[in-house]
This record gives C-alpha cells, sequence and structure tokens, in this order.
C-alpha cells in the first residue's frame, strides 16, 4: 500500500467533502456489473446531463462492462435527453496469449468476453436506448472519425461519427501521454458549454490523467465546475 498516497487521499477527504447523490435505481446495478466507478460521478453525471447545452452527442471513452455506461444512461432517461451515445473500448485488446487467467484455455478469449459482457450488460440494464459503441481504442476510434468511415456497432446495425458533441466522459487509459491525446481529440469536438469529466482526475491521486485536468483548468479556455473529487470542467 502506498502510505504517501494514503495520506494525501485522508488529507483531501478531511478538507473536501464529496457530494454523493443517493440513487436507489442505482444500486443493484452497482452490485452487478464490474466496474470501478466513483461514487461522486454519479452527482457529476448527473449535473452534466441536466444542464447539456444541446442536443448533440455524448461520448465515452473506455467502458470496461458497461456500468459507467449504464450509469450515463440512465441519466440520460431521467431528464428525458436524446442525444445519441457514442461509446468506444477496445476491452483489453492488448492482452497476453501467455497470460494465465484462472482456467481459461485461450487468454485472449478474455476480449470477445469483456465484449459480450458489455453488450449484454447494456442491454439488460437499459434497453432500447439511443447507443453506437465501438470496439477500437481511442485514436483510432478518433482517426475513423476524422476520415467520416463507417463502424459497425456492437449493437447491430452500422453508423457514421458525427460531431460536434456535447459531454464526454474520458475514462481510458490514465496514463498522461493518453489522456492527453483523448483531451485534445475530444476538444476538437466538444461545443461552447460542453463538459467533460476526468476520471481518476482527484489532487489526490498519481495518474496522469489529474495533471492533464489540472492543465486543461489552467489553460483558460475552460473553468472548472467542481471536482467531486475528480474534475468535471465547462468549455469557454
Amino acid at each position: 500500500m502506498d502510505i504517501k498516497y494514503m495520506l494525501k487521499k485522508g488529507w483531501f477527504f478531511l478538507n473536501n467533502k464529496p457530494i454523493i447523490l443517493k440513487v436507489d435505481e442505482l444500486d443493484r446495478l452497482r452490485i452487478c456489473v464490474p466496474g470501478w466507478l466513483d461514487l461522486g460521478h454519479l452527482y457529476s453525471m448527473d449535473y452534466a446531463i441536466k444542464n447539456l447545452p444541446s442536443k448533440d452527442p455524448i461520448l465515452e471513452i473506455g467502458t470496461f462492462a458497461g456500468l459507467s455506461t449504464n450509469v450515463i444512461l440512465y441519466f440520460l432517461n431521467k431528464y428525458n435527453r436524446t442525444n445519441k451515445y457514442y461509446t468506444t473500448d477496445w476491452f483489453l485488446g492488448d492482452t497476453p496469449e501467455d497470460i494465465k487467467i484462472a482456467l481459461v484455455k485461450n487468454p485472449r478469449d478474455l476480449i470477445t468476453f469483456l465484449k459480450e459482457s458489455f453488450v449484454r450488460n447494456v442491454n439488460f440494464f437499459s434497453p432500447n436506448s439511443n447507443i453506437y459503441s465501438s470496439d477500437l481504442p481511442s485514436e483510432k476510434f478518433f482517426e475513423v472519425w476524422e476520415k467520416g468511415q463507417e463502424l459497425d456497432n456492437l449493437f447491430g446495425g452500422k453508423y457514421k461519427l458525427q460531431g460536434p458533441i456535447s459531454f464526454a466522459y474520458i475514462d481510458g487509459n490514465h496514463q498522461y501521454d493518453f489522456a492527453k491525446k483523448d483531451f485534445i481529440n475530444v476538444d476538437k469536438y466538444l461545443i461552447k458549454g460542453g463538459f467533460i469529466l476526468f476520471d481518476d482526475s482527484a489532487d489526490y491521486t498519481n495518474w496522469g490523467s489529474k495533471l492533464v485536468a489540472q492543465e486543461v483548468v489552467k489553460s483558460g479556455k475552460y473553468k472548472l465546475v467542481f471536482k467531486n473529487p475528480h474534475y468535471l470542467v465547462e468549455k469557454l
């Protein structure tokens, strides 16, 4: 255990009390779908979706098994938002062939398992949702967007990515270089008044995504809405 990290986190929570939104309808979801969704995100996502500046699409980078995706879909439904919802995740596409995973014979089967789990979890908890999902790494995803190419939707059919966007949840690779690329790509399409929520960006964390969020606020092009405890920012 990183003692320095725990001390920083303890000090942060002594001086900052995140707003924890109680949503009874999401309690069982959070038990049944695996993921690392910070409880403070519920308030942040609720706020962003409640205050969406337009009907332009929203974007999630990094879905894993669909916990955060279902939460966002819940809030879209709560506020009767009809925004298209784009997601992308490569579902641990870098899983080595020689890694040991319980009694799994072919470790690369994990990729398909996670992809199928995501689709099943979204279909079950958020049926008939307006969602368009890919299995591409975020950098490749934005290349396809830039070229206007067609994608296979994990939920059936095909679609083209069409900007601009009104809200983005950046929860891909949290290392600095990757998080920075994700922000730069999101920034190209995000409209004035649009929101970005950076996962694992709280001031006590050691992730590069925290540094990116701090740089974004210091740039003067975005304003800090709040830290709960992770950064929610709005484009100026």
